[in-house]
């Protein structure tokens, strides 16, 4: 059942077994998951079933620290989340992934990648990518005929593109008929008030733009709001602990990351053939793309963080024929050309654009296109503004710092896949120059994918994160997060079908608190 929490005649307080505040990717995942349960669910939503600029402005707030990480520009404040603006890129996290390494403070999840592997093949029906593994280089090289690549440096992975799901519409049919279910939307969440020793949740106080109020009364409580959101509503219910709810390890909100994208390098090619492999193709009718991915023995023999690299294409028409159509338009318009002798020149010193342009075979530039992961990092923060947000509610403040670990990295992973192309005679490279200098200087803006992981990061320890291996949080007994935020590491891949099998695995740990079979 959907419900317009502003006009809804069934009272202001709800109560529940289970409360997901957030339906996006995670929250509306988990409460499919426990539809026909028998346990009763509510899913809250601050928005609507459509984009609504004043429901959006709640996610105003200010960048203090590297500029692309945008607090509001990413998130999307209606019912799918983030899914609303997803491209569709799916890759599992690697084995290395979620393993302790030396050479990486804070790394090693409390789960391995065997703990999802059942739970990625649910997620890849959720996010419609079919069931094909994505572990199936040997079997794909057999066809697509992959370089030969040293595995000490480098691997070939690939990439599904989901068509892509948006959360919202695909799923709204099957909650909106489940018996079990009930979606508030326009309900935003204030506070998470807890008991006097901040142990349990009590309520879930809400209120929407109109001013109308509420709360909600579960057994169990999950936050699914998002990497920023998640630690923001923690660090508001302040009112027992004046750190935010749960952080008694100070770590609420820290650790923020993203993916560090961008060009690092242009790429003169040498053998055309070697290059289309890299090319998106189809198999069983999803959309792929392979890539080139930094190994786990090369990572371990350089101790870098994980990176991946795609190949990209673009055509320009080239400088003198750009003047030429230049200098034509504003004649055509009746004006006599602007900066015409300059025009002039670059036509005449770029002929060979003009004979292209003409034939519309425009010239190809081919750069080489880095993923990377982000080192654990405290300093990358999540914090409250001093200002208000038309709830009366501090805004998010986001401090989103890099290393120079980080881009020595993206440097030593660069190289190695630079020394493969020149070896195999496919291609050579000419580094951008922002990866020529080994220091924690970044070009701006810099782009972190939108993705957002790390600030209630799940430890075994209660002292180095936020949530346990299930999820729960180390000190509220009755409080679990899903979504990126409990990321300890964050890969190099997109994280919505880690999102998806996370929220998956605690749809049926939840179901055992309840002894649903």
């Amino acid at each position: 059942m959907l419900v317009d929490f502003r006009t809804s005649e069934a009272g202001s307080d709800i109560s529940c077994d289970i409360c997901i505040i957030g339906a996006g990717a995670a929250g509306i995942t988990l409460a499919c998951s426990l539809i026909d349960s028998g346990i009763q669910v509510c899913l809250l939503e601050s928005g609507g079933l459509d984009f609504s600029p004043d429901i959006q402005s709640l996610y105003d707030g200010v960048g203090v620290g590297l500029e692309s990480a945008s607090p509001t520009g990413c998130r999307l404040h209606h019912f799918g989340g983030s899914t609303n603006h997803w491209r569709g890129w799916c890759a599992r996290l690697k084995d290395i992934d979620f393993e302790p390494r030396s050479w990486i403070p804070h790394s090693g999840w409390p789960i391995r990648r065997r703990d999802l592997d059942t739970y990625y093949e649910k997620a890849q029906a959720i996010c419609q990518i079919g069931s094909l593994g994505f572990e199936e280089s040997a079997f794909m090289n057999d066809e697509l005929h992959f370089p030969p690549f040293s595995s000490d440096k480098v691997d070939i992975r690939f990439f599904r593109f989901s068509p892509p799901t948006r959360f919202g519409q695909v799923y709204r049919e099957q909650l909106s008929k489940a018996k079990n279910i009930k979606v508030f939307l326009y309900a935003n969440t204030t506070l998470l008030e807890a008991n006097k020793t901040a142990s349990t949740v009590r309520k879930v106080r809400l209120q929407t733009l109109e001013g109308k109020t509420g709360e909600v009364r579960a057994r169990i409580v999950v936050l699914s709001c998002g990497g920023m959101e998640n630690a923001r509503l923690l660090l508001l219910s302040n009112n027992i602990q004046r750190a935010g709810l749960g952080n008694s390890s100070g770590l609420v909100g820290r650790c923020f990351m993203q993916h560090i994208e961008g060009n690092v390098a242009k790429i003169l090619v040498t053998d055309p053939v070697a290059f289309a492999v890299f090319e998106r193709f189809k198999r069983q009718a999803v959309e792929m793309v392979a890539e080139i991915s930094i190994s786990k023995r090369a990572q371990e023999m350089h101790g870098i963080l994980n990176s991946g690299f795609t190949i990209k294409t673009e055509y320009r028409d080239g400088i003198g024929y750009e003047s030429l159509r230049g200098i034509w338009g504003d004649i055509k318009q009746g004006h006599w050309p602007q900066d015409f002798s300059d025009r002039l020149w670059s036509v005449l010193n770029d002929l060979g654009s003009i004979g292209r342009g003409i034939s519309k075979k425009a010239r190809p530039i081919v750069h080489l296109y880095v993923r990377a992961e982000q080192l654990p990092n405290r300093d990358s923060q999540i914090t409250l503004s001093d200002n208000l947000d038309v709830l009366g509610l501090p805004k998010i403040k986001v401090n989103w710092q890099l290393t120079q670990f980080d881009k020595h990295s993206i440097i030593e992973a660069t190289h190695r896949v630079a020394e493969e192309l020149g070896r195999l005679n496919i291609g050579r490279v000419k580094l951008e120059d922002w990866v020529t200098q080994d220091n924690n200087e970044w070009p701006q803006p810099i782009w972190g994918g939108c993705h957002h992981m790390g600030t209630t990061r799940m430890t075994d320890d209660a002292a180095m994160g936020v949530v346990d291996r299930n999820c729960r949080m180390h000190t509220v007994s009755n409080l679990y997060i899903a979504g990126s935020s409990v990321f300890p590491t964050a890969g190099y891949v997109p994280p919505t079908l880690t999102i998806v099998a996370l929220a998956l695995r605690l749809g049926d740990h939840l179901k055992g608190q309840f002894q649903v079979r």
